[in-house]
């Protein structure tokens, strides 16, 4: 049983720190250094001095990035930079953006506190393996700042739509927050206080599953801290604000739902042939060529995408060849054979098939090194890897069809895990548009 609560959001004052464009950023893991400089030099104010401040090389244990932002944060909310909402509110929150296809499209969710339920209990679930190395990064952030300063992003199945009817109210008013970003991405909040309101939506939400999509590592993170707390806590009840984590919602039936693909890149196999490869790769997989794939790229990926819809096939671009493929699996009853400790619904995704039939087993590059993310490279934009291979930088390109969300529902309720960089869910969710303050005491 899934348990919502609405809450105390801590919002940007934009009479003291002016567009909230140049305050908000993307999610911790996907800043780079560059990115990080350029946020710094948006603002003073903006929250990637909160979420993923700098490093230095004077930092110790009296000081450093974690000390930082909680000393930055206890100083907004004492200027008044950060305020507190008076009464608990679900916040309803939409984002305007330019799919692949080139028309407009919206999605719709709503961002609320939600109750921390182990893995095991069923109610939420994940689809992705984490790592120890973020996982102690975020449990140092957020005892230092006992806040949540980015929600997670989750999924849950509501084909009759009653949650954004519920909410659709809010939304012909006008919006607390309302800004298009760089990418050209429209953002807008709303603000919901109405208790009755409030109440059915937790009635809807009661009886269900919830997906994590992304943010996997802060999930976990939380239940971390609130283990640790909970020691410390002898009349612990279940519903103090440490057994609760922010979350943003997202209906999987909404149209304006997108997951693109992630794309991978080889490099550094010392014994790589191209005329063995492909030769190695028809043994399974269904060769279907391709020329001038530069000029003729929206074709192909057109092509690969139809494909998609009724096989498994992916787009190979290899050094040495003077064509780009789509290549498709011959007999899906292959996989039985491979991956055995793992379920079905993960025996059948493009993805572990890529990884099991031909990075793992054709190029010899073992789990271990996937999973250290050696001779592999991962990438969003299919025209820039083409470029890699055809420069001599990369070996390979291999290019994938999206992982269907219903494909994500079926692994977590397996109570399964999909390989690395299986799923990229755009847009993302903006960090600071509302912050969850955790107390201790209660």
């Amino acid at each position: 049983m899934a348990t919502i609560a609405p809450l105390r959001g801590v919002l940007y004052n934009p009479e003291k720190t002016g567009d909230i464009s140049n305050i908000a950023a993307p999610p911790y893991d996907v800043i780079s250094p560059k990115k990080q400089e350029e946020l710094y030099q948006k603002s003073h104010y903006n929250v990637v001095r909160l979420e993923y401040g700098k490093e230095y090389p004077a930092d110790n244990e009296a000081e450093n990035r974690y000390t930082r932002a909680s000393e930055e944060f206890k100083k907004w909310l004492e200027n008044g930079v950060l305020v507190r909402d008076e009464a608990p509110a679900i916040y309803v929150y939409e984002q305007d953006y330019v799919g692949k296809d080139g028309c407009i499209k919206t999605r719709k969710g709503f961002i609320a506190r939600v109750r921390l339920e182990e893995f095991d209990s069923g109610v939420i679930l994940p689809h992705e393996r984490t790592l120890s190395g973020p996982k102690t990064d975020r449990l140092k952030l957020i005892k230092a700042c006992r806040a949540n300063f980015s929600p997670i992003f989750s999924l849950y199945s509501d084909p009759d739509m009653r949650t954004d009817t519920l909410l659709s109210g809010a939304t012909k008013e006008s919006p607390i927050i309302n800004f298009n970003d760089e990418d050209g991405i429209s953002h807008r909040l709303w603000k919901v206080t109405d208790e009755e309101v409030i109440t059915r939506l937790q009635e809807e939400m009661a009886d269900k599953m919830i997906f994590i999509a992304d943010g996997h590592h802060r999930y976990e993170t939380a239940l971390n801290y609130r283990n640790e707390v909970i020691k410390t806590h002898p009349h612990f009840t279940g519903t103090e604000s440490f057994n609760y984590t922010l979350m943003y919602f997202s209906n999987m039936d909404d149209e304006g739902l997108t997951v693109f693909p992630t794309h991978r890149l080889i490099y550094g196999l010392g014994d790589f042939n191209p005329e063995l490869f492909e030769e190695k790769l028809s043994e399974n997989f269904e060769i279907e060529r391709f020329q001038d794939i530069r000029e003729n790229l929206k074709a192909f990926l057109e092509r690969l995408s139809e494909k998609g819809k009724d096989t498994h096939s992916f787009g190979v671009y290899a050094k040495g060849w003077n064509s780009a493929a789509i290549v498709t699996l011959k007999n899906e009853g292959t996989m039985d054979g491979f991956a055995t400790e793992h379920s079905i619904a993960y025996r059948r995704l493009d993805v572990t098939i890529l990884h099991t039939l031909i990075i793992e087993n054709i190029l010899g590059i073992s789990r271990e090194k996937q999973e250290r993310k050696e001779n592999i490279e991962y990438i969003q934009d299919e025209m820039e890897g083409l470029s890699k291979v055809m420069d001599g930088n990369r070996q390979i390109l291999f290019m994938l069809n999206p992982t269907k969300v219903r494909e994500v529902e079926d692994v977590a309720r397996a109570k399964d895990k999909m390989p690395q960089k299986s799923t990229y869910f755009y847009p993302k969710v903006p960090t600071g548009l509302v912050i969850n303050v955790i107390d201790r005491r209660r």
